[in-house]
């Protein structure tokens, strides 16, 4: 349980900096409205963090809720590390594992044949609400993603981290509505309360 806590601190911590959310990734700290005098996508980095953030914590309680709290810490660590050199490569890192845990959350998921007793039917509760809220997120962020990637390009090398997520977002958005789908057909079948949005989302 303490391990369960730390975990979930440390999470939430490191997508709470304030710097994390305001400084371009790969250009030596300065602020997305600093690159060329372009500021129209000053906030999509900060909102992909805030995003990530939520979904990666969402995870951790889906994951802690069956048992599987060693990839929820192994997970947690990676982002810390992701937060200290953010660059393209260390995105991609985290996110393909997290992918990776996904399909072994989701593996579980569809194995069955678990009785969650109170304490985890909560954090499974939490878990889906949160990542509904994480995929909302994303989703508001593709919008215009043909636009977003034209300014990132124009502004050069020091948004290449800003145009890497661009063009990855909706293979990750794909990734957490199947586990999204995945987590809302189990708590539907073990009578595991969870909000509206989240099964509207998952089609459920």
């Amino acid at each position: 349980m303490q391990n369960k806590f730390l975990a979930l601190c440390a999470v939430a911590a490191l997508f709470a900096q304030p710097g994390l959310a305001q400084a371009q990734v790969g250009n030596g700290g300065a602020t997305y409205s600093d690159v060329n005098g372009k500021n129209q996508w000053a906030d999509f980095m900060p909102k992909f963090v805030d995003a990530t953030g939520e979904s990666i914590a969402a995870q951790a309680r889906l994951l802690y809720a069956v048992g599987l709290s060693a990839k929820a810490n192994e997970l947690a660590t990676q982002a810390k590390e992701m937060s200290r050199l953010a660059t393209p490569g260390m995105v991609e890192q985290l996110m393909a594992s997290r992918k990776n845990v996904s399909a072994t959350l989701v593996a579980k998921l569809v194995a069955g044949g678990m009785t969650l007793e109170p304490g985890p039917r909560q954090d499974f509760t939490d878990g889906i609400d949160a990542l509904a809220r994480a995929i909302k997120q994303y989703e508001a962020m593709s919008t215009d993603l043909a636009g977003t990637k034209a300014t990132l390009r124009g502004a050069g090398e020091k948004a290449r981290t800003g145009l890497f997520v661009a063009k990855s977002l909706p293979t990750y958005v794909a990734d957490a509505k199947q586990e999204l789908a995945a987590a809302v057909k189990f708590a539907r079948a073990n009578q595991i309360p969870f909000g509206a949005d989240a099964g509207a989302m998952a089609g459920q």
